[in-house]
């Protein structure tokens, strides 16, 4: 190995104890819930500060290359720490809100903005022009070692373990304790990364071997996805698009047909424009291909644009709007590539994934900024069919807003609550039952007395009845009973009832939740309110619009077959449903 590619193992080694005591004491912050566990924005900061600029410089740094390294790639980490802060923003107030769909996005878009960005400050630390082929080499360099050394990290953990399993069983139990003390497994582990690093980064040659292994079997598996290709697009003029879109993926179908291709096209076509991987007619017939690719990407439009129509945004349709973007861009560059330069259109070729790979960096990066918040996206337009009508409050997705969308959602749902109170106060229970895990524990608190006056107000009740306080008791013991139901139920109505006609006047609770109608018996038994819930004998027309439960009759209707007595036991005839 020559010196200009000796790597500087000390700092390598230095650099992984650092991440590994770093990541240690975030998570004593977290163990014992003090600064930054306390206030996520600092602590997704710091997790990504701790993660990106350690793993970024073991994959990249050389001899003579230290400070160049470091300064590019550690402006990039504070870049995405910044992000991170943002992310965690998103995730306040945090005993509120799910993060996890926000830490799943940022976790994923932050890995390939990260893995872009090393490619490209690899090849302008080394001073070279920016050239395809050498990005592509780097690329497959740093993804194999990055994961043959977490498989590497994955096996000394194996067999830390077994060392400590064996020792267990001759009643040795100090190994067992130790390796699984944090301050001992996180330095361990890091250093066994490093090391795992290290390792395959001095064998390069082997990792060129194994991505030319790699590229020889995606030169089969790129002759298959051209003739599906070309195939399915030969299919569509007989089936039409209406079967595509029944399957509710259309559009994910088609995006992961085109991606598939050009992660093929490049895997294959990576090395040299003047080079011939196929013999000429198979060539041809394979740029033929390629050049149906914009086709698809008007299909993959057309598809999202109408559920987009019919739904609104969603943060899923947002990323698949930029994902068809960015495959659109790629697709429409290589028609244009191929319709200048015909049989040599590979010329091309690495003109525009450079550029397209710089941009690919730029849109991940933005999509965790403040400039392109999906979420913030999404509760403006569901917000805004709600205005307009497309939407009703009783079919508004409440848990999307509270599960998905984070701060945005859940800043939303409290402008609701104030908007509504007054109008629809059972979409104030609707709400705050997403916001309330703990409906079934036995102690009272503080908020129990703030949750009765809530179903008190969505109740409605005939003019001029005037509850017992024991029912209003009873109520909030049948709401607490329901639980996270009641973020599902629309309306509640009371009507007094004598049912069973013994001159003691009985309660019926009417609610409409799941498209059905819902009824409870509230009855006297002795000076205890009973609560019995009825069963419906007969099948629901979910497709009728939902009534208003106050306009209902409630109407007693003697059973068709009587109970029949046994000896001390009475057995009720049960209907058979259709």
């Amino acid at each position: 190995m020559s010196n200009q590619h000796q790597l500087p193992i000390p700092v390598m080694l230095l650099l992984a104890l650092v991440q590994g005591l770093s990541l240690y004491l975030l998570h004593q912050s977290i163990s014992f819930d003090y600064w930054p566990s306390n206030q996520p924005q600092w602590l997704f900061c710091f997790y990504t500060l701790v993660v990106v600029a350690p793993v970024t410089l073991l994959l990249s740094l050389e001899k003579g290359l230290e400070l160049k390294l470091a300064l590019r790639l550690g402006v990039f980490a504070l870049v995405a720490a910044a992000l991170g802060f943002y992310a965690g923003l998103q995730a306040i107030p945090l005993e509120q809100i799910s993060y996890q769909p926000v830490l799943f996005a940022f976790i994923y878009s932050m890995l390939l903005a990260s893995f872009k960005a090393l490619l490209y400050i690899q090849q302008q630390a080394l001073g070279a022009p920016l050239c395809y082929s050498t990005l592509f080499l780097h690329s497959w360099r740093n993804f194999l070692t990055l994961g043959l050394s977490l498989l590497f990290t994955l096996a000394v953990w194996a067999v830390l373990m077994l060392w400590a399993a064996l020792f267990k069983v001759i009643q040795i139990d100090f190994f067992g304790d130790l390796f699984a003390k944090q301050w001992f497994y996180y330095p361990t582990l890091s250093l066994a990364f490093a090391f795992g690093i290290i390792i395959f980064r001095n064998q390069a040659g082997v990792i060129d071997t194994i991505t030319r292994i790699q590229q020889a079997l995606m030169k089969f598996l790129l002759v298959i996805l051209a003739m599906v290709s070309v195939l399915f697009m030969l299919a569509l003029p007989f089936t039409g698009l209406a079967p595509l879109w029944k399957t509710g993926h259309g559009s994910v179908l088609i995006l992961c047909l085109q991606a598939l291709m050009l992660f093929f096209l490049n895997a294959v076509y990576q090395a040299d424009a003047d080079s011939r991987p196929y013999p000429l007619w198979l060539h041809r017939a394979i740029y033929a291909a390629v050049a149906l690719l914009p086709v698809y990407s008007l299909i993959a439009c057309y598809g999202l644009m109408l559920r987009i129509e019919q739904y609104g945004w969603s943060v899923s349709r947002c990323w698949g709007l930029v994902l068809w973007a960015i495959l659109a861009l790629f697709s429409v560059g290589y028609l244009w590539g191929i319709l200048k330069k015909r049989d040599l259109w590979l010329q091309h070729l690495s003109w525009i994934n450079v550029r397209m790979g710089l941009m690919l960096l730029a849109v991940m990066l933005l999509v965790n900024s403040p400039l392109i918040d999906f979420r913030k996206i999404t509760v403006q337009s569901q917000l805004a069919r709600l205005e307009q009508g497309s939407t009703t409050l009783a079919d508004f997705d409440l848990s999307y807003f509270r599960h998905e969308l984070a701060k945005p959602g859940y800043d939303a749902l409290q402008q609701l609550k104030l908007q509504y109170q007054q109008t629809d106060p059972a979409l104030v229970v609707r709400i705050n039952t997403l916001y309330r895990p703990d409906w079934h524990r036995d102690e009272k608190t503080n908020k129990d007395s703030e949750q009765q006056k809530q179903l008190l107000a969505a109740l409605k009740l005939p003019k001029d009845l005037v509850l017992p306080a024991e029912l209003e008791q009873a109520l909030f013991e049948w709401q607490k009973y329901q639980g996270w139901q009641l973020s599902q139920v629309s309306q509640y109505h009371l009507r007094p009832i004598d049912l069973n006609n013994d001159g003691v006047q009985e309660y019926v609770l009417l609610t409409y939740s799941y498209d059905a109608i819902h009824a409870d018996l509230f009855r006297l038994h002795g000076s205890v309110w009973e609560r019995a819930a009825f069963a419906p004998v007969s099948n629901v027309d979910k497709s009728k619009p939902e009534p208003q439960l106050e306009t209902l009759t409630l109407t007693p209707v003697a059973p068709e077959w009587p109970l029949l007595q046994i000896a001390d036991q009475q057995f009720q005839l049960q209907p058979v449903r259709d």
